[in-house]
């Protein structure tokens, strides 16, 4: 029951940052490439090796 659990409470904090995104996008615009990039490597690491695979 304590899997379900997590997996309940994790599906519930997903709804609620998308809701959050969505409602910020709402009132202030897309976010930037800069933006997403940004986030991207807070969450998943640098993200600068994309930027250097480009730039070669």
């Amino acid at each position: 029951m304590y899997v379900l659990d997590e997996a309940v409470a994790r599906q519930i904090r997903h709804q609620l940052l998308g809701d959050g995104l969505r409602r910020h996008e709402e009132e202030h615009g897309q976010f930037s490439d800069e933006e997403l990039t940004e986030a991207r490597a807070k969450i998943f690491g640098s993200a600068n090796s994309s930027k250097d695979a480009d730039a070669a």
